[in-house]
C-alpha cells in the first residue's frame, strides 16, 4: 500500500508505551471501608513493590491501540493508484453568469457546477496541473496550474455568481490560451449551456462539457422605464415582464415610487411570450422607480406555476429623468430649424442672443447649456456646449479650413446620439475642417474630419456639428428633431444612457461639477467607494457596477471652492431688458441604476453542451490516460478513528453511561405510565 508520508509511521512508537502503562498500573481490587486512615502505610508498600504487573485482557487497552494504528494510517495517507481519466494539464472554465443562481437544483447551479467540477478533477493525474477561469461578463484566471488539492479547492470555491450576462466566448478564449502553453492540454467547462447561441471560437485542443440543471421555469422584468408626455408634466411607467417558462402563470407585478408602493398587478403570461404594463400618474418628485415581480399569495387556492427558479431578474429600477426647467441661450443670426428643434423639447426654456449682444449679456452662468451657431466668444464659458460650424480654432478643436461635399461615414452601432437616428441619407454642402480634440469622441465620421463628436471638455459636456444645418438637408428629414434631442440630452445630462440601467460591470462615466475633488458613490449595499477627480479629466469612471439596484454619486467639493450665492445677477439675454431672470440652478446627486435587463440569460433553459464540445478537437487515443489518477483513503480512515475514539469513551464510561441510560428508560416508562392513569381517570 503506497504511502504519501511514510515518516508518519513513527506514531506506532505508542503502541508499547500505552502497552507499558498498562503493564506499570496497578489493579487492585475494591472494597468499602470506613476510614483510610489505617491503610496509608500499607499503600505505600505495595506502590513500592513489584511495579511490573501481568498483562491482562482489557477491552480499553484494544480499542486503544486499535486508535493510534487508525490515526497512524491517517496520517501517512495511504492511496490507490489507477489510470487517470483526464490529461496532465487541465483549464477549468466555470461559468459564473447570472443564470447560474437559479434554484433547480439545490442549492444553486453554480454550488451545484463547483461540485462537479471537484469530482471531476478526482480523474486528473497525480502530477497533473489545474488552471481556474471564471467565466461571467469578463473572463479571469482565478488559479494558474494549481498542484495542490487544498490550493485548488479554494480557488474553486472562491468563484461567486455573477449579475451579468456570459457568453462563455472571453472564457473559452483565454482558456485556449492557457492551453496553448503545455503540449496535450484540455479544457473542462462547467456550465448550463443556456446561452442562445455558441460562442464564436475555435479552439485547437479537446474540451470536455459538464453540464448543470433541470428546468426553465422563470419570469423575469426585461424592460422598466419612465417617460414624460410632450408637456413634460405627465409622466408614466413602462414596464416589459417576460415569461421564459413553457407553461402559462400568473405574476404580480408591484411598482414602488422612491420605496412608497403605488400600485400592484397581477398578470397573466402566457408562455414563452411577454406581457407589456403602463402605469401612469407617477408622483411628482419621485427620483427612483422600483418594479418587484412575485407570485400571489391566494389563500385556499394553488397558483398555476408558482416556481421562479432565478430572483436576480425580478426585481428593477429605473432614475426618473430629472423634471427641473433647463435654460438655453441660443447665440447666432437666427436659425428657425435650430430654434424650432429645442423650443419643442420638454422642460427647456429658450433665450436668444445675437454675436453683437452676447459680449454685454448678463448671467451667462445661470444658464444650463449655452448653443453657438456659426460664432464663437474670444473666451468659451464654463459651460455646456453645443457648437455649430465653428468658424475658428479654439478650445473646441482646431479649424483648418473647409471641406466640400463631405460624404458621412459609417457610425458606431452603440453610439447613444444616434439611437433611433437614421443618417443613410443625410447629405452635406459644405463642412468645416476640424481636427477631433482629445477629450472627444467621433458620432458622425467624415472622410476628413469627424461631421459630429461630443466628450466631456474640462468635466463640461460638449458636443460639435461641423457643418451648418442650411448648408444640409438635415432639418427636412425626421432625424434631425431625434438627434436634437439626443444632443441636448447628453450635454444637459439627461441622456437616456445617464436614466436608463446599464449593464452590471460595465464602467460609468461620471461627470465631476466644477469645484469638486472627488465623488462619493454609494453603491445598493450602502457600501461607499470615494473616487478622486483630477482638475484636468473634470470626470471620473466608475468600475464597480456588479451589483444590482440605484448608485448615487455625490460631488465632494470645498467649502472655499463653493459658489457665492451673491454672485447671481440679472439675465438679459434679448434685447428686452424686462426678461424675467432664471433662478440659480441647483445641483444634486446623480443617479444611475443597474439592471439585468437581458432575456436570453433569464431563459435558463439549460444546454446539452454539445456545441461547446465541438469548439474543440479530438483528443489523441492516448492523451486521456496519460498518468495515474491517486484515490486517497485518509477519510474513511478519520472517520474509523472518530468511531474508535467514541466507543472507547463509552466504555471507559460504561458506568456513567449505564446510569445515563437507566434514568431515560425511567423517565420514559414513568411518563407513559402518569399518561395512562390519566386517560383511565378521563373514563
Amino acid at each position: 500500500m503506497p504511502l504519501l508520508a511514510p515518516l508518519a509511521l513513527l506514531g506506532l512508537l505508542f503502541v508499547p508505551l500505552i502497552v507499558a502503562f498498562y503493564m506499570l498500573r496497578l489493579r487492585r481490587t475494591e472494597r468499602p471501608v470506613s476510614s483510610t486512615y489505617l491503610w496509608a502505610q500499607l499503600v505505600r508498600d505495595v506502590e513500592a513493590n513489584a511495579p511490573w504487573q501481568r498483562l491482562r485482557r482489557s477491552l480499553l487497552l484494544l480499542l486503544q491501540l486499535l486508535l493510534v494504528l487508525a490515526l497512524v494510517l491517517v496520517a501517512t495517507r495511504p492511496f490507490g493508484e489507477r489510470a487517470a481519466g483526464l490529461a496532465r494539464d487541465v483549464i477549468l472554465v466555470l461559468d459564473a453568469s447570472a443564470s447560474m443562481a437559479a434554484t433547480d437544483v439545490f442549492p444553486d447551479r453554480l454550488t451545484a457546477a463547483k461540485r462537479a467540477a471537484l469530482d471531476a478533477l478526482a480523474d486528473l493525474p497525480a502530477d497533473g496541473h489545474v488552471s481556474v477561469v471564471a467565466a461571467a461578463g469578463s473572463a479571469r484566471v482565478v488559479a494558474n496550474e494549481v498542484t495542490d488539492r487544498s490550493r485548488l479547492t479554494e480557488a474553486i470555491e472562491s468563484v461567486e455568481v455573477s449579475t451579468g450576462s456570459a457568453d462563455l466566448t472571453d472564457g473559452l478564449k483565454l482558456a485556449g490560451a492557457l492551453a496553448a502553453r503545455a503540449r496535450g492540454a484540455e479544457i473542462l467547462v462547467v456550465t448550463d449551456d443556456s446561452a442562445a447561441e455558441a460562442p464564436d471560437v475555435e479552439l485547437g485542443v479537446p474540451v470536455r462539457v459538464l453540464t448543470v440543471g433541470r428546468d426553465r421555469h422563470n419570469q423575469a422584468i426585461v424592460a422598466l422605464a419612465v417617460r414624460a408626455d410632450s408637456s413634460g408634466i405627465k409622466r408614466s411607467v413602462f414596464a416589459s415582464v417576460a415569461n421564459l417558462d413553457s407553461e402559462r402563470v400568473t405574476r404580480r407585478l408591484q411598482v414602488l415610487a422612491d420605496g412608497v408602493p403605488i400600485t400592484a398587478r397581477d398578470l397573466a403570461l402566457d408562455a414563452l411570450r411577454r406581457t407589456e404594463v403602463v402605469i401612469d400618474e407617477v408622483p411628482a418628485g419621485t427620483r427612483v422607480v422600483e418594479a418587484r415581480l412575485s407570485i400571489p399569495e391566494t389563500p385556499g387556492t394553488t397558483v398555476a406555476g408558482s416556481v421562479d427558479q432565478l430572483s436576480l431578474d425580478d426585481a428593477a429600477w429605473a432614475i426618473v429623468p430629472s423634471d427641473r426647467l433647463q435654460r438655453v441661450l441660443l447665440v447666432g443670426p437666427g436659425n428657425v430649424y435650430l430654434q424650432n428643434a429645442l423650443s419643442l423639447l420638454p422642460n427647456i426654456e429658450l433665450y436668444g442672443a445675437t454675436p453683437d449682444e452676447y459680449p454685454t449679456t448678463t448671467g451667462r452662468e445661470l444658464f444650463d447649456l449655452i448653443v453657438f451657431d456659426g460664432y464663437l466668444p474670444p473666451e468659451l464659458p464654463a459651460k455646456p456646449i453645443l457648437a455649430i460650424a465653428p468658424p475658428r480654432t479654439s478650445g473646441l478643436g482646431a479649424v483648418s479650413g473647409k471641406v466640400e461635399g463631405p460624404v458621412p461615414g459609417e457610425p458606431a452601432s452603440d453610439e447613444p446620439l444616434l439611437r433611433n437616428v437614421d443618417l443613410s441619407r443625410l447629405h452635406v454642402a459644405e463642412a468645416v475642417l476640424i481636427e477631433l480634440p482629445a477629450w472627444a469622441r467621433p458620432v458622425i465620421p467624415g472622410p476628413e474630419s469627424p461631421l459630429l463628436y461630443s466628450g466631456l471638455r474640462d468635466g463640461l459636456p460638449t458636443a460639435v456639428l461641423a457643418f451648418d444645418l442650411r448648408q444640409s438637408d438635415l432639418p427636412l428629414q425626421v432625424a434631425w428633431p431625434i438627434l436634437a434631442a439626443n444632443l441636448a440630452g447628453e450635454l444637459l445630462g439627461i441622456d437616456p444612457e445617464g436614466v436608463e440601467p446599464v449593464t452590471p460591470g460595465a464602467p460609468v462615466d461620471l461627470a465631476a461639477p466644477p469645484g469638486a475633488t472627488a465623488l462619493r458613490v454609494t453603491r445598493p449595499d450602502g457600501s461607499v467607494v470615494e473616487l478622486p477627480v483630477s482638475g484636468a479629466a473634470g470626470s471620473v469612471t466608475f468600475v464597480g457596477t456588479e451589483l444590482l439596484g440605484v448608485y448615487t454619486a455625490d460631488a465632494v467639493i470645498p467649502v472655499s471652492a463653493s459658489p457665492d450665492p451673491s454672485a447671481s445677477g440679472s439675465i438679459s439675454p434679448t434685447p428686452d431688458p424686462s426678461a424675467t431672470a432664471p433662478a440659480e440652478v441647483e445641483t444634486g446627486p446623480i443617479r444611475f441604476a443597474v439592471d439585468l435587463f437581458d432575456p436570453a440569460e433569464s431563459n435558463i433553459a439549460p444546454g446539452n453542451g454539445e456545441r461547446l464540445v465541438a469548439l474543440g478537437r479530438e483528443a489523441p487515443d492516448d492523451a486521456a490516460t496519460s498518468g495515474v489518477a491517486r484515490d486517497e483513503w485518509w477519510v474513511p480512515l478519520a472517520l474509523l478513528a472518530l468511531a474508535l475514539l467514541m466507543v472507547e469513551w463509552l466504555v471507559y464510561e460504561r458506568d456513567g453511561a449505564r446510569r445515563l441510560w437507566a434514568g431515560i428508560r425511567e423517565v420514559t416508562t414513568t411518563g407513559r405510565f402518569r399518561r395512562l392513569t390519566s386517560s383511565g381517570r378521563g373514563r
